[in-house]
């Protein structure tokens, strides 16, 4: 095959489930060791096109697929089962979805077992995957045992170990600690040099990917192609509408466009570049300066004294005031969602004490304890118990009126009689929050709230947990929600609180940064890079 043919080629593509179009007429073509932005808002159908490449879909539901897609000049029915997923690989979106094996290095040599790659080929293969992954250490380990992010990482070993000529990346961050974000695309940059595959990734934080990209396909809301072409062309030229679509801009792009409307920005140009942002504006210090917060200290309501559990958490103390938005961070493993389900009482502990509102948490009943405390799942199928929407959000609930106002904050009023389960990623994510936020309860903890999310839904969901006169506790990778909503951050590592305080406190602790596999948010940055060039920083 010419470089310049095409490797991948869709021709009227559609696809339609349970009586819906998911996107419908999409045609293009992907060369051969291209790399790809698959854009768009949650719900326009990214995930199910990805899906139809190597031929998930429709064979795993019960979908219609219509228009043709060729690989390598043979039509995706040309091939026998199985022959497409050697060529083609995925990590999912939710990576459990793709394990059946019991520890780490079983389920790699799942995959190449199926292949019938030599046993004595096998163990070198296992290694480099789990090498590129960085999940060497975990190779005996059990699967369920991991944390979410190391899940993702195993997700991406076991499609590395058989190294395709096409690697399709479904949200491969979304779960990931920020240093491991940024490791990700470093092993898949090196890789790309080491051994070239072509690269679609669908993805929400384009920062760190963008050098490697070279073309951006685009869907709207209603599954149609809205823009292909070069990442220049995409976010120069045609950022009004990814913002009205809520797709996800670069954070000095989005940067760029806020100064240009603000009239601080001289540039002829929306800026691509940290270098072309900082020349563009007025005065780049005034810009990224960010009001300090004020906050009248209130009594606690819910205290965590010496706790220890399940050989993860070593000595926890903190508190957690009424009405506080807290964050809690931390690295792949370092036992975030043990501590968060201990808060809420859904796992044991080994030592130490909890109370809420004034009561230990053991002596909570408790039909009367989730009246007061809410809990919302790192994978939102957890917690979905009906056979719709609606009744999901309305289940339990005296007064009804309010189900409407929240399914049409969250963007779910068209999917009101849809199963949970057929919704997209994202729109699960919204629908695990809104059960929650109906309830009204003291406390809402939640994992990762804007996981899966497009721009405007996540603003949608923060803005919602912002107006809630209980306190709000989440889980999260993304310090950019840490610097804008939280009140107080906590610090996790290897199970150990390391830090407790103000993000402006944690900005400015370079270690914990560094230990807790950390990053500091966009404006930090900008004001670090100042400083770097001499530029004046405003106090």
């Amino acid at each position: 095959m010419s470089r310049f043919e095409p490797q991948i080629k869709a021709a009227g593509l559609g696809f339609s489930y349970e009586d819906t179009d998911i996107f419908k007429d999409l045609s293009f073509s992907i060369i051969k060791n291209q790399s790809l932005f698959l854009l768009g808002p949650s719900g326009s159908g990214k995930s199910t096109f990805a899906y139809c490449l190597n031929r998930l879909y429709p064979e795993a539901v019960d979908g219609n697929i219509t228009g043709s897609i060729m690989f390598d000049g043979k039509n995706l029915d040309e091939f026998k089962p199985g022959e497409l997923n050697q060529k083609i690989g995925i990590v999912f979106q939710d990576p459990e979805s793709q394990f059946c094996m019991l520890t780490v290095e079983e389920e790699v040599a799942f995959g190449l077992e199926n292949f019938h790659v030599p046993r004595a080929e096998m163990e070198s293969k296992i290694d480099r995957a789990l090498e590129w992954a960085g999940l060497q250490a975990e190779k005996k380990t059990v699967i369920h045992t991991l944390s979410g992010g190391q899940k993702q990482k195993l997700a991406l070993a076991c499609v590395l170990a058989l190294e395709p000529d096409v690697i399709i990346l479904d949200e491969p961050t979304a779960n990931l600690d920020p240093q491991s974000s940024s490791e990700l695309v470093e092993t898949i940059t090196n890789l790309k040099q080491y051994r070239p595959f072509t690269l679609i990734v669908n993805e929400h934080k384009l920062d760190d990917w963008f050098e490697l990209i070279d073309r951006c396909l685009v869907l709207d809301s209603n599954g149609t192609l809205l823009f292909d072409g070069t990442p220049e062309q995409c976010y120069g030229e045609f950022t009004p509408y990814l913002r009205k679509e809520g797709i996800w801009l670069p954070k000095v792009v989005e940067a760029g466009i806020t100064a240009k409307d603000a009239g601080v920005y001289k540039g002829e140009r929306i800026p691509l570049r940290t270098s072309e942002l900082l020349t563009g504006l007025e005065d780049p210090s005034a810009f990224f300066k960010k009001e300090s917060k004020t906050t009248d200290p209130k009594e606690p309501i819910l205290e965590v004294n010496g706790l220890y559990a399940r050989g993860h958490l070593n000595n926890i103390t903190l508190r957690i005031h009424k009405g506080e938005r807290t964050a809690l961070v931390g690295a792949n493993g370092s036992g975030k969602t043990t501590l968060s389900k201990c808060l809420a009482g859904l796992l044991p502990v080994d030592q130490g004490e909890i109370q809420f509102l004034g009561v230990p948490l053991s002596k909570w009943k408790e039909n009367d304890l989730y009246q007061s405390l809410g809990y919302v799942f790192q994978n939102p199928e957890h917690q979905f118990i009906t056979d719709s929407v609606y009744e999901e959000i309305s289940f339990g609930l005296m007064q009804k009126a309010i189900v409407s106002t929240i399914l049409e904050k969250m963007g779910l009023e068209t999917h009101a009689g849809a199963h949970p389960f057929a919704l997209s990623q994202g729109q699960k994510r919204r629908l695990s929050v809104a059960t929650m936020l109906v309830h009204e309860q003291d406390l809402l903890i939640l994992d990762e709230p804007t996981f899966g999310q497009d721009a405007n839904t996540a603003h949608e969901i923060m803005s919602v947990l912002d107006e809630k006169d209980g306190a709000v506790f989440m889980i999260t990778h993304d310090m950019e929600l840490v610097d804008q909503y939280a009140d107080t951050v906590h610090v996790l590592d290897k199970g150990e609180l390391i830090f407790s305080g103000t993000p402006e406190r944690l900005w400015e602790n370079c270690e914990v940064i560094s230990r807790a596999r950390l990053k500091l948010p966009f404006r930090k940055q900008m004001e670090n890079e100042m400083v770097r060039r001499e530029i004046h920083v405003t106090s």
